[in-house]
């Protein structure tokens, strides 16, 4: 090839470049505008989009919206093992959208809940991978509860960022009594959970969300998913007393005599409870999605009024909490999983612990917690339950302000030991509880017990040991931290 024909060559090729790369630009920036819930639908299944929808409030009340969908159930190799029917009524199933609802309030008629049989319910299924949803408010309108679960939004597929996205929850059963009347596999009253964002996806982005719950299920929780961000998201739900409980005359309480799945086996008069379950929540495994739940970070992310605020103890991989709050929560406000770092991070311990280790088999953790002051007038046990080996923590006051009521840190017990003791009397307290090799600095004037089951701990306080019936623990002495 001669000079002159190899220039020209490589200049038809950089300007077919130029033409193709300004091409492809055009085509990523160009912006479809809309302003119906048929073309959120319609583009919401294609790729390579950028969506614009008119702000306002869209009603979605018309069944034939819903697409009715087979997953299969997987084991954690990977193998399907079943058919789960589900219906979404809006699926983002297309890739590598965008998806600008700023303003955009979508108000989803609860009836609907009841109108797809046994089908559970994703209000907002997103399936499609590497796409960027942002603004968009979800309402149910109305308190009926699906026949059989529904979950507001569920990201299944993989590398999706939700952005300033606002969910409001409504419609489950029975709704009023947290978790007292049971669930799983023998409740006393059997529940149609209506959870709110359900991650199982992987490299999920959750930025500046916003959940308000206001029925039975979990706020954000992760199955399956694997490295997930939390970052400036917000998560609440509603308390009721016992004693308001107790003074119905019908009701699903009333109709089992007011028994409880949770000792003493009953509902009893003077305490509060969450009406929802956990703020941010992790499991195992993901039955849809066919692996384990790995890696999660959250950061600068409230909970409050839910049954746990950060109850990540069940993933495995990295767990980091940097910069969070836990406020007027049930059980605890924290609970991790091994090798977890909790940094930053403050709460109280208005209703239960601030800190629970819920068994024994939770290894060197390092958790740095602030003790908020507000305190209630409900009866809590136990500041901080610590349960493990290896882990260091350190817990101070919250701007200094020493909390007026006294409430022990305990070690080698828990809420969790308390209900396995309940439910299973035969079994040794060693399989659920104990406390060994842990380091704590306490810094906030409350007083420490050391329960049986503690061994070879470590701890520096400015607050009273009221009983050590554990082994070889060893007091204020200066410990590498």
């Amino acid at each position: 090839m001669s000079k002159v024909s190899t220039y020209q060559f490589i200049l038809i090729a950089i300007l077919f470049w130029n033409c193709k790369s300004n091409s492809n630009s055009n085509s990523a920036n160009k912006i479809i505008n809309i302003d119906s819930l048929s073309e959120l639908i319609e583009f919401a299944a294609k790729d390579n989009v950028v969506v614009k929808m008119q702000p306002g409030v869209y009603n979605l009340d018309d069944s034939k919206y819903g697409q009715n969908l087979i997953i299969k159930k997987h084991d954690l190799q990977g193998k399907p093992k079943s058919d789960y029917p589900i219906t979404a009524l809006i699926n983002f199933s297309g890739n590598n959208n965008q998806f600008l609802l700023d303003g955009v309030v979508l108000k989803i008629n609860s009836e609907l809940h009841q109108t797809y049989g046994e089908n559970h319910i994703f209000e907002i299924f997103v399936s499609g991978n590497n796409n960027k949803i942002e603004g968009l408010k979800v309402q149910d309108k109305g308190h009926e509860a699906p026949l059989k679960g529904a979950i507001m939004m569920h990201v299944m597929g993989d590398d999706n960022t939700i952005t300033n996205v606002g969910l409001f929850i409504k419609g489950s059963y029975p709704y009023g009594y947290g978790h007292l009347l049971g669930k799983g596999a023998k409740p006393l009253v059997k529940p149609r959970k209506h959870s709110s964002l359900l991650v199982s996806g992987k490299n999920t982005k959750l930025i500046a969300c916003r959940v308000v719950t206001h029925g039975f299920g979990h706020g954000i929780v992760m199955q399956g998913a694997q490295n997930t961000l939390i970052k400036d998201c917000y998560v609440e739900g509603k308390m009721r007393s016992t004693d308001e409980m107790l003074a119905e005359t019908s009701g699903p309480a009333f109709s089992v005599d007011f028994k409880s799945d949770y000792p003493p086996g009953k509902i009893i008069s003077n305490e509060i409870k969450a009406l929802s379950e956990d703020g941010v929540r992790s499991y195992p495994y993901g039955y849809l999605v066919g692996r384990k739940t790995e890696n999660i970070t959250v950061i600068n992310t409230t909970v409050k009024n839910m049954r746990s605020g950060f109850d990540l103890s069940a993933h495995i991989g990295k767990t980091l909490i940097d910069g969070c709050t836990a406020l007027e929560c049930q059980e605890k406000g924290y609970s991790v999983s091994k090798n977890a770092i909790i940094k930053n991070s403050k709460g109280d311990a208005m209703y239960g612990p601030l800190l629970s280790f819920h068994q024994n088999n939770t290894e060197n953790c390092n958790v740095e917690l602030e003790l908020i002051n507000t305190v209630g007038s409900y009866p809590v046990k136990r500041l901080m339950e610590i349960n493990g080996t290896g882990h260091k923590i350190k817990v101070t006051n919250f701007e200094n302000k020493k909390r007026t009521k006294i409430t022990p840190i305990v070690f080698g017990e828990s809420f969790w030991s308390d209900v396995h003791k309940y439910r299973y009397p035969n079994k040794d307290s060693k399989e659920f509880s104990g406390a060994y090799n842990i380091t704590l600095i306490n810094e906030t004037g409350m007083p420490i017990e050391f329960g049986e089951l503690s061994k070879n701990c470590k701890v520096i306080t400015n607050g009273n040991i009221l009983t050590d019936l554990g082994e070889n623990n060893k007091l204020n002495q200066q410990y590498e931290f």
